[in-house]
């Protein structure tokens, strides 16, 4: 299974969310932002991504904002743009292209992090 993490603000339609496997969740800004964890079988992956992608905000409010998500399994890590995939593996070495290109579209550095991307660091 590929575990992925994905923002309630990232999805223009949030329906996405209630036909997802959430197997976990964690709020911040008093439940305005929320990180969700989905669990997604392997031959469900790049259907689930084209939604993704079909379905990914560009903004928030009035503000122009791109967003990203990822999904991981093993040492596999796929890095989910509106316009852009990348499949890299967990070790950050490999991240570089998709570091740039989400610095390229407004993403800050801090948030390149494709954190957790391993089961063993999950937190939620």
């Amino acid at each position: 299974m590929y575990h992925g993490i994905l923002v309630n603000l990232s999805q223009r339609n949030r329906s996405i969310f209630r036909e997802s496997c959430i197997v976990g969740h964690k709020n911040f800004f008093l439940g305005l932002l929320v990180l969700y964890k989905i669990e997604v079988a392997p031959q469900y992956l790049d259907p689930l991504i084209r939604r993704i992608q079909a379905n990914m905000a560009d903004r928030v409010a009035l503000l122009h904002r791109e967003f990203y998500c990822h999904f991981y399994r093993d040492d596999e890590l796929v890095i989910v743009f509106r316009q852009k995939l990348f499949r890299v593996t967990t070790d950050p070495g490999t991240w570089s292209q998709a570091s740039a290109y989400g610095r390229s579209i407004g993403i800050a550095r801090s948030q390149l992090d494709f954190s957790p991307c391993r089961i063993e660091d999950e937190s939620f």
